[in-house]
């Protein structure tokens, strides 16, 4: 499980270097694509190199992982919707100030997670949008042709995919820390997913 999790915290690093190599420009997704290098790189010399504690860290992963994936999504819109997304950006504020203020009694794992499930929303609301914007539009000839499509595939599949997971997260904990790794590794298959679809998706931009 060890040699997986490395694996995946690594491979985390080549949509950036895909990036650089191929010299595209993908305004939208570029922020989320350099936030996952960077928190790749602190996985795995900050906390399996170092063993630092990685529970701030995380949430400031959380912290930038939302904005970034909220200027995709907005820059993906054209700035349509702009009342729903300063909406979820004004939850975001109100859940950071709760989380601050109530960390000490807050579980680490609790904290993840309000972020993780609002998070959700954001990605499962603006990824309809845009599906209807696509269809309505017609604007786009082939979806397996389109890096957004696989930016936004890849961010639905990923946090649909572990909202659950990380809701719960605190109760399996609890309930069995040993069986908890075992469910962690839907997190982790998840993550493998998403961080190819960016490939994918890059890959793709290249011949726009």
């Amino acid at each position: 499980m060890q040699e997986v999790t490395i694996f995946v915290i690594l491979y985390g690093i080549l949509p950036a270097l895909f990036l650089k190599i191929l010299k595209i420009k993908l305004v939208p997704i570029e922020p989320f694509i350099w936030i996952v290098f960077f928190a790749s790189l602190y996985e795995f010399f900050g906390t399996i190199i170092l063993k630092i504690n990685s529970e701030y860290w995380f949430i400031c992963y959380k912290l930038f992982a939302f904005i970034s994936i909220h200027y995709f999504f907005y820059k993906l819109l054209e700035g349509s919707y702009r009342l729903i997304f300063i909406f979820m950006m004004i939850l975001f504020l109100i859940l950071s100030l709760y989380n601050f203020y109530e960390w000490k009694i807050l579980n680490f794992l609790d904290v993840s997670a309000n972020y993780n499930f609002l998070q959700t929303l954001v990605v499962l609301i603006f990824s309809v949008l845009w599906f209807l914007k696509v269809f309505n539009n017609l604007e786009i000839e082939s979806l397996l042709n389109s890096p957004d499509f696989y930016f936004v595939s890849g961010l639905i599949l990923y946090y649909s995919g572990t909202v659950f997971l990380f809701l719960m997260s605190n109760m399996l904990f609890k309930m069995n820390k040993s069986a908890f790794q075992d469910y962690w590794m839907l997190n982790i298959a998840l993550n493998l997913v998403l961080r190819t679809s960016l490939i994918i998706g890059i890959w793709k931009g290249r011949v726009k």
